[in-house]
């Protein structure tokens, strides 16, 4: 598999990175894992936590906004940093925040910026952590979500997220697929479409042809172009580019509002530790429970 240093949206931070996983891996101590208990902070804990568990090396993780002290560690910082990873050695102490990167190079040949989440950069800490590891990569899919959930989306074309997309398809760890081949999707990313419209779509889909069902899947979507507040990139994933780990139900921008129903359910520790151990043990979110 091809490693994400090595690919161009993480050339400005791979020496970092690289430096910081042949720290941790020669590391004799127990590495703390520490980030804020939101969603953003457990998707780029969790796939650190599955290289540590894949390799048998010691760790503990901690939900609080509190600042690391003695020892080794890993710190996320909060979307508002953009100053890329910091690593110390001796011991292991790695920063993490998101930043501005080029993504895919444009047709004049220029470059498109974008943001390198903390969430992908965890991915790629954890792939050289552990490069074969199975929980490493049953989370491989999640790497995307950082710029799923990034507010670049809603502005404008996100060149990275589109990169990161491609990257996981052409390795074969997910499925891009239209709205209709969803299982379960959540139907309120898309309000304006009614159940009974996409189960009718869903019964013929097989018959139709390339230009039927992108003609059935525009009829579904244009009610958002005129009546959403969503950008035009994001209405365009939402419903022909859904994300699709191997065996999953429901696609990654359903299972990233489910993620965000934890915290309405329980604390923000409680639904932390839900989220990771769900992601870890079986590289989905958990199933809730009735919100009546």
């Amino acid at each position: 598999m091809l490693p994400l240093l090595e690919t161009e949206m993480f050339s400005s931070v791979a020496s970092t990175i690289s430096d910081a996983a042949i720290a941790i891996k020669s590391n004799k101590n127990t590495l703390m894992l520490l980030a804020a208990p939101s969603i953003a902070g457990v998707l780029s804990i969790a796939p650190i936590e599955a290289a540590m568990l894949d390799s048998g090396l010691p760790y503990r993780r901690r939900f609080r906004m509190a600042e690391p002290s003695n020892g080794s560690w890993v710190h996320i910082m909060g979307p508002s940093m953009e100053a890329g990873p910091n690593f110390i050695s001796g011991p292991p102490r790695l920063t993490i925040s998101g930043r501005i990167v080029e993504g895919l190079q444009g047709s004049s040949g220029d470059f498109r910026r974008g943001p390198l989440t903390t969430v992908a950069q965890a991915h790629a800490l954890a792939q050289m952590i552990s490069p074969s590891g199975t929980r490493v990569k049953r989370l491989r899919p999640w790497m995307i979500s950082g710029n799923w959930m990034h507010s670049a989306l809603d502005n404008t074309y996100d060149p990275v997220y589109t990169a990161l997309r491609d990257f996981l398809h052409n390795q074969s760890l997910v499925r891009v697929v239209p709205l209709p081949e969803v299982e379960e999707p959540e139907l309120s990313l898309v309000p304006w479409i009614d159940e009974l419209a996409l189960d009718a779509v869903r019964s013929r889909w097989q018959e139709l042809d390339i230009e039927g069902r992108a003609r059935a899947i525009s009829n579904l979507m244009k009610p958002g172009v005129f009546g959403s507040n969503s950008s035009t990139a994001r209405l365009e994933e939402l419903g022909w580019h859904r994300i699709m780990g191997l065996g999953w139900k429901r696609d990654l921008a359903s299972q990233v509002i489910d993620a965000g129903k934890l915290w309405k359910q329980n604390s923000a520790i409680i639904a932390s530790n839900l989220l990771a151990d769900s992601l870890i043990s079986k590289g989905t979110v958990p199933s809730l429970k009735s919100e009546d």
